[in-house]
Parts: structure tokens; C-alpha cells; sequence
């Protein structure tokens, strides 16, 4: 007897630690399992964290923001298998600040008036460009980026020996004239593209139009929208509802354009116009853009690439007396800043067919690839200038042609 209860009372004692050591070993199980379903969760929402960590840059500074960017750009170069990033908008606002700090003085003075060459395209280039290039080839210079760029005046120039991985259309001062005369119809015009080989207008990523004398800087990349920076403060684009005709501010682009082909096609709406509203004549279209997406201006046109593509034959003479030997017209290097800002500011801008400016190549200033303009700030005036101009050309057409045919039945 006294052998067999300590067996039943160690059997009870037992049995009761193995009850507990289940119990102890199922909550331990249990702890581990909610653990492991907790882990992936921590961990994904760590991952989502370290990229917002690592895209925190101090921006306040321009120059410190702009070196930061370029050094992000490098690094994303060296890695293999990483795609192509856009240029940074630190970068291109600094390298725009850079040239207008560089040419606003002498644009205050009214000095570097001196012709001093002839841009690739044609067009004369005054000692305030080269100034202005100058500007624009030692910031690239320091940058060390891999990328090239063309320009008004320098043409195609690459930085590396390696194939560049984005390309900038530059025009360092568009409104020259304007420039070294002291007006502030003038600004820098910087677009940029990852397609290096044949870029058009439909591949550029972003721009940058930054005012010379005055304090605005548009920046837009593509399917994103604009922002407008005044005073270090941000502005939102404002564009005009205004389609009735009478009232319309516009201005027409004119040098090196025939005065006496694109003045009778725009004559009766500068005399509908000129009271009510405003008609200027402008001598840089990417300042002309801009004012859309600031309210100043409802509307700005260019038609005089229309008339020689349409009768080549009968006003070429006409183009080249009025270019001093050259043909000129809208530059791709001109247009293509302001008018992805115009667009994605929700400008209608197409030539003056009616066809938008996609398939323009960026690099080509020929002839062949030179074309019109029309712009408004909405659809509805869009329409009625495209009208207006479409009838108003014809009929002045159909005019140089009847005096062609009575000039050649005289001799």
C-alpha cells in the first residue's frame, strides 16, 4: 500500500506538468505562429518606408539641390539594369538661373548689341549669346553628367565619350533682340528628352523657361502639369476663357518673317482687336507661350511657314530677302520648353493646319522641318483663330496667284 500511493500521487503530479507543458507548448506555438504572420507585414511596410527615406532631398539651396540631383543621376547610371531617369527640375531650373545671371546684366545695361556670327539656324548671333553660351558650357562642364545638348548657337555637343543618357534642347536667350535692347520679352528656354537618337517634340520629358528680367520660372514634365515659381513662391497657371475675337490680346511672331505676307493675312483682326483687346508683335515664341499660361495674353500666332509650304514656289524669294539669305522660321529649340509648359498648362497649340507639333524633330533646323503656329488658351478661340486664319490665307493666296498668272501673260 505504502509502495503504491506515491506511484498514483507521481502519476497525478505528472500528468498535471504535461497538461501544463501542453498548454505552455501550444500558447508558445501560437505566439510564434502570430509572430510569423506579423513579420512580412513589418517587413513590407519597412521596404514602402526606406524609398520615401532615401527620396528626402534639401532643395532650399539651388546650387546644393542641383549638385544633389546630379549626383542621384549618376548613381542611377552606374547601376545595371536601372532605366533612364528624367533630369532633375533642381537641375534644370539651376542651369537656367545660371545663364540668366549671367546675361541680366548686360539685358539691365542694354549692352552686347555687337553682332558678333551666325547661329546654325540662320539667325544672327550678338555678343550677349555668346556670352549666354559661354554661361551655359561651363555649367555643363562642372556638371559631369552624361549628357549632350543642342543649341542655338553651338549646334550638338556631348560631355562624354560613353553614349549620353538624356539629351537638352537649349536656347539660352530666345528674344534676343528684345534682350539687348533692354525689353523683357526675353527668357532662357531649356527642354530635355531620354531619346538621343531622331528626338521629336512628342519625346520630350520636361522644360524649363525661366524669365531674364523678370522673377518667373515655369517648369512642366509631361503628364504632370506645371508650377510657376515667382518670389520663391509657387503660382498656379491661369489661362484666359476669352473667345470673343474683339476682345482677344495676341501677338504674332515676326522676324525674318515676309512683312508683307503675314500682315494682310492678320490685318482685319488687328483692327478688330487692337482696340478692345491687344495686338503685339513679339520676337520670341517662348516667351509668347508663356504669357498664355499667366493670363496675359489669350492667344499667339506664327503663319508664316504656312504660305511657303503652300506656294513655295511664288513667296520662297520673299522668306530669303526677309532672312538675309536664309529661310527662317519657328526653331525647334524655340518651341520645344514652352510648349510641353503650355500644354500640360492646358493650351491648344497646333500649326497652322490644324496639326499638332509631335512628329517636329528636335534637331533639325531645316527648312523642311520648320512650321506655323496657332495657340490659344482654350479650344473654343483655338477654333475661331484657326478658322479665321485658315479663310484669311487662302484668300491671300489665291490672290498672289492671279498676280503671278497676269505677270507672266504681260511678259
Amino acid at each position: 500500500m505504502t509502495s503504491t500511493k506515491p506511484k498514483k500521487k507521481k502519476t497525478k503530479t505528472r500528468a498535471k506538468t504535461s497538461k501544463t507543458a501542453a498548454k505552455a507548448g501550444a500558447k508558445a506555438t501560437a505566439k510564434k505562429r502570430a509572430a510569423k504572420r506579423k513579420a512580412p507585414a513589418k517587413t513590407a511596410a519597412a521596404r514602402k518606408k526606406k524609398p520615401a527615406k532615401k527620396a528626402v532631398r534639401n532643395v532650399s539651396a539651388r546650387a546644393g539641390s542641383a549638385k544633389a540631383e546630379a549626383a542621384n543621376v549618376k548613381t542611377e547610371e552606374k547601376r545595371p539594369g536601372k532605366k533612364v531617369k528624367i533630369l532633375p527640375r533642381a537641375f534644370l531650373e539651376e542651369l537656367a538661373h545660371t545663364i540668366k545671371d549671367a546675361v541680366a546684366p548686360l539685358t539691365h545695361a542694354v549692352k552686347g548689341r555687337e553682332v558678333v556670327g551666325q547661329a546654325t539656324s540662320g539667325d544672327a548671333t550678338f555678343e550677349i549669346d555668346r556670352i549666354a553660351e559661354k554661361a551655359l558650357l561651363t555649367f555643363l562642364k562642372n556638371a559631369r553628367l552624361p549628357v549632350a545638348y543642342y543649341s542655338e548657337d553651338a549646334g550638338y555637343t556631348t560631355f562624354t565619350n560613353a553614349q549620353p543618357q538624356n539629351l537638352l534642347i537649349i536656347d539660352p536667350i530666345d528674344g534676343t533682340r528684345a534682350a539687348k535692347s533692354g525689353f523683357e520679352a526675353c527668357t532662357v528656354s531649356i527642354a530635355s528628352t531620354r531619346v538621343i537618337e531622331r528626338p521629336t517634340m512628342a519625346d520630350v520629358d520636361n522644360a524649363c523657361v525661366a524669365e531674364i528680367l523678370g522673377d518667373r520660372t515655369f517648369y512642366a514634365e509631361r503628364g504632370k502639369g506645371i508650377r510657376i515659381t515667382q518670389d520663391g513662391h509657387f503660382r498656379r497657371a491661369k489661362l484666359s476663357p476669352n473667345t470673343d475675337l474683339e476682345l482677344v490680346s495676341w501677338a504674332m511672331t515676326v522676324p525674318a518673317r515676309p512683312a508683307e505676307l503675314i500682315f494682310p493675312a492678320a490685318a482685319r483682326l488687328i483692327d478688330l482687336t487692337s482696340l478692345k483687346g491687344g495686338f503685339f508683335a513679339c520676337n520670341s515664341t517662348s516667351f509668347s507661350l508663356t504669357r498664355l499660361v499667366t493670363n496675359q495674353l489669350d492667344a499667339c500666332v506664327d503663319v508664316a511657314n504656312r504660305f511657303l509650304r503652300d506656294i513655295p514656289e511664288l513667296v520662297r524669294d520673299q522668306f530669303i530677302n526677309a532672312g538675309r539669305g536664309v529661310v527662317m522660321g519657328i526653331a525647334p529649340y524655340d518651341i520645344a520648353a514652352a510648349l510641353l509648359i503650355a500644354q500640360e498648362a492646358g493650351c491648344i497649340v497646333t500649326d497652322a493646319y490644324g496639326k499638332s507639333f509631335d512628329e517636329v524633330l528636335l534637331l533639325d533646323t531645316g527648312v523642311e522641318n520648320q512650321r506655323s503656329m496657332i495657340a490659344a488658351a482654350n479650344a473654343n478661340l483655338h477654333a475661331k483663330l484657326l478658322t479665321y486664319f485658315d479663310m484669311r490665307i487662302q484668300q491671300w493666296e489665291e490672290l498672289l496667284r492671279h498676280r503671278a498668272e497676269r505677270n507672266a501673260e504681260q511678259e
